[in-house]
């Protein structure tokens, strides 16, 4: 039964993708939506900014049409909001610092502290935190680290390559982050090294005779391999890991051992690396790989690795290591990470990642009709966007009352099975963020938005999926084997906002001329 939206305040922390489309998708339903963002800008981690205590992409001058640089996606996150018109509704300088239960438990009480004006304290009826997961740096302690004479840093503080002219300098960690920084360092260091533990499958941003990678993943390639992947398991991991690192190999036929590119990790566990120098890097020795450090010598500018190397003269270690959400501003009620969770943070591999015991990886178990999370957990596809879009569908779907949530017992048997699922996977290697099954997710953010797109694109082969395909057979195959774009979550007729303009936006990413 669909409820009153008008009046009902709602708090959205963060404005960075997931944040300004949440304030967009709730006022668009009613919802009287107010967004916070402690920076003076919109955009969140895609605004470059020399502010060491925040995370923010590294400067890119490039101009790659098919890649934007972070400059590029915060320039349209904020047009994005300005076309919607929802720019009024943000409260940007502005730090939260404690969310809790109001007095009498029917609200809740949300401190901040206004870069201008100074602490406020605000009553809302609904909260949902879109602060992301790229908060706290994680950076692991070393013996020796304490007494050493070299510089140490986490990536989140690293802004500029320039400040490393010259200088030798080890960059830890085998991510997308660890590679970007050490090929940006390459080219202005007297010497870069990357020192990692595990090995890595790499692959270029174009890999599709010149063109992006992922326009090669479309729908129904990602349908089957979830289908794949629900069923066996151990064989989709198999496979996806054999064909990526046959797909390295043929690319890079001169791999050196010595370049420690493997064993890799689960691919379940540590998504392909991306980076299309990293390699070149390498091979012109601009780049050199070591082990994982064993030690920070003490008093010294030194390093020992695990298999008894040694480097002398080094400047700087950066640690590319990752990061994990802070949960420090909310009460216990409201902490979805205030669980019992013993195997889980015993687990070697835990690196500082709590589990949050979230509803489909969104709702709060304990108040899932008024505090929502988006982006603590893995989304259904690569794309960030059309991820957070379709949470914040969901999430106004069912705080308008269009859709019945389970019971509490319910929910919880369905925490405790993901927990136990991602348990699986700590066990094997770290994390770097809790997951849930993707193409179930997906079904259910689809169920819960309304958005039809199960019901026509789904694999019951409905009469209105025969309709639709007997209809307009062009654009349906457009959308099952052309690029996959979060079009289609509005394309048809249903509970959340249909746009008149998906159809012919979707001809226009595949270079296809639209005729109505």
């Amino acid at each position: 039964m669909e409820t009153k939206t008008e009046g009902v305040r709602v708090a959205v922390l963060g404005l960075g993708i997931a944040g300004v489309g949440t304030v967009k998708n709730l006022r668009e339903e009613g919802f009287d939506a107010i967004g916070y963002e402690r920076s003076d800008w919109v955009g969140g981690l895609w605004q470059w900014s020399t502010d060491t205590s925040q995370t923010t992409v590294l400067k890119n001058e490039e101009n790659v049409p098919n890649y934007p640089s972070g400059e590029d996606v915060a320039k349209y996150i904020q047009s994005y909001a300005a076309h919607f018109g929802v720019s009024e509704h943000f409260r940007l300088g502005v730090s939260i610092e404690c969310v809790e239960r109001s007095g009498d438990e029917k609200q809740w009480l949300i401190k901040s502290n206004d870069k201008n004006s100074g602490p406020r304290t605000e009553l809302f009826d609904k909260v949902v935190v879109t602060t992301g997961a790229y908060c706290q740096a994680f950076t692991p302690n070393y013996p020796g680290m304490d007494e050493t004479k070299i510089h140490v840093l986490h990536s989140q503080n690293f802004k500029e390559p320039n400040d490393f002219a010259g200088k030798r300098v080890v960059v830890v960690g085998f991510s997308n982050t660890a590679a970007d920084a050490a090929t940006d360092l390459s080219k202005v260091t007297a010497q870069t090294f990357i020192s990692h533990r595990t090995g890595a499958r790499i692959i270029t941003r174009t890999m599709n005779k010149g063109k992006p990678m992922d326009w090669k993943v479309n729908r129904r390639i990602t349908s089957l391999s979830q289908k794949v992947n629900a069923r066996f398991p151990k064989l989709a991991a198999k496979l996806g890991s054999w064909f990526l690192e046959r797909t390295m190999k043929k690319e890079w036929p001169f791999i050196q051992p010595s370049w420690n590119l493997s064993p890799a990790p689960p691919i379940a566990n540590k998504s392909p690396l991306i980076n299309d120098e990293i390699i070149s890097c390498l091979k012109a020795g601009t780049v050199k790989s070591t082990r994982d450090i064993h030690r920070f010598i003490p008093n010294s500018k030194s390093l020992e690795f695990t298999d008894g190397a040694t480097l002398t003269d080094i400047d700087a270690v950066i640690f590319c290591t990752g990061y994990y959400s802070d949960w420090s501003i909310f009460a216990s009620e409201a902490d979805p990470t205030a669980f019992a969770a013993p195997e889980w943070d015993a687990s070697p591999h835990q690196n500082g990642l709590r589990f949050p015991r979230l509803y489909q990886g969104l709702l709060s178990t304990r108040f899932p009709e008024s505090l929502a999370f988006i982006g603590p957990v893995r989304g259904f596809s690569g794309s960030a966007f059309g991820n957070y879009d379709l949470w914040s569908q969901a999430v106004a779907q069912i705080w308008k009352g269009n859709y019945p949530l389970p019971s509490r017992a319910e929910m919880d048997a369905w925490c405790d099975r993901n927990y136990e699922s991602n348990l699986a996977q700590l066990r094997d290697w770290h994390l770097q963020k809790v997951g849930l099954n993707p193409q179930e997710l997906e079904y259910w953010l689809n169920d819960a938005a309304g958005n039809g797109v199960n019901e026509i694109l789904g694999s019951s082969w409905s009469w209105a999926a025969w309709k639709f395909w007997w209809n307009d057979r062009a654009l349906y195959k457009l959308i099952m084997t052309g690029i996959d774009t979060p079009f289609p979550y509005r394309l048809f007729e249903g509970r959340r906002k249909k746009w008149d303009g998906a159809a012919e936006a979707i001809y226009k990413v595949n270079g296809k001329k639209y005729v109505k």
